[in-house]
């Protein structure tokens, strides 16, 4: 039997992993969606649908980090954005903010379709294709998003992340590695803390398809990430001649670390729900 490979065929390396996550990040207006998506590793870069002033907060709440706002004034601004991470850049995230709004303003210019209605397929795909076409590029991808109530005559009474018509919210959720409801605490003390609802609750539509995350996490991004990542590695510790079975120590120093990191999350959690 022949053992010939096709041409054209890329297999994929079992030890490779994906350092950047596709996330979705939900709420109800002022509950820190924008805050939450700024946790994420930077430079980032923001294209903005909503008032100028919005990541203000985000700003000083996190000091001197680097976020880079740009305005969206229209499908032109989806071409500028995937124009620029063409070029020569250190942006390590992209956040777009809210979908919603992007969306409500494509169906204002699309084309007029059937029973002089907006053509929403040309909706659907320049959004949805403008998320797509972020996977070329090694950076993280944020969607920011308000709540939508599924309650129409054909819906399931669940809350959603409002990105669109139902057909456009599925195949855009599909692309997304975490799917969060961000909800803001306030302890005792006016400690003001943001928690990422990150399992399905209630009618809360959520997804975590790196299986590290838990239930409930404090909203930091940048450390979900790391998170996922220590998850997500291979184990090579049992194997011979590999930096790791050399020094069982540091291994297990590190491991350690993790575990206590992933406690601490847990337990700030709680105290604030």
């Amino acid at each position: 039997m022949s053992t010939d490979l096709p041409a054209g065929l890329h297999f994929a390396d079992p030890a490779e992993i994906d350092p950047t996550y596709r996330v979705c990040l939900w709420a109800e207006p002022g509950a820190g969606k924008s805050v939450a998506a700024a946790s994420a590793p930077a430079p980032i870069l923001v294209l903005s649908a909503d008032r100028p002033s919005s990541y203000r907060f985000a700003r000083k709440h996190y000091g001197g980090k680097d976020i880079r706002e740009v305005r969206y004034v229209g499908p032109e601004s989806l071409v500028a954005v995937f124009t620029y991470l063409q070029g020569d850049h250190d942006i390590r995230t992209v956040i777009v903010d809210p979908v919603g709004n992007i969306y409500d303003h494509l169906a204002e210019v699309a084309p007029i379709g059937r029973e002089n209605m907006p053509d929403y397929q040309w909706v659907n795909k320049k959004l949805l294709g403008f998320v797509k076409s972020l996977r070329r590029f090694d950076v993280n991808v944020v969607l920011v998003a308000h709540e939508k109530l599924n309650d129409g005559k054909k819906g399931d009474g669940r809350m959603y992340p409002h990105l669109g018509g139902g057909t456009l919210i599925n195949k855009t959720l599909a692309e997304m590695d975490i799917v969060a409801h961000i909800e803001r605490h306030v302890s005792e003390s006016d400690e003001v803390r943001w928690i990422g609802q990150i399992q399905p609750v209630r009618n809360l539509v959520c997804k975590d398809s790196t299986g590290a995350l838990g239930d409930r996490r404090i909203a930091d991004l940048s450390r979900w990430f790391e998170v996922a990542n220590e998850y997500l590695a291979p184990d090579t510790s049992d194997l011979p001649f590999t930096d790791e079975a050399a020094d069982d120590t540091d291994a297990d120093a590190r491991d350690a670390e993790v575990e206590a990191a992933l406690d601490l999350d847990d337990a700030r959690a709680e105290a604030t729900a």
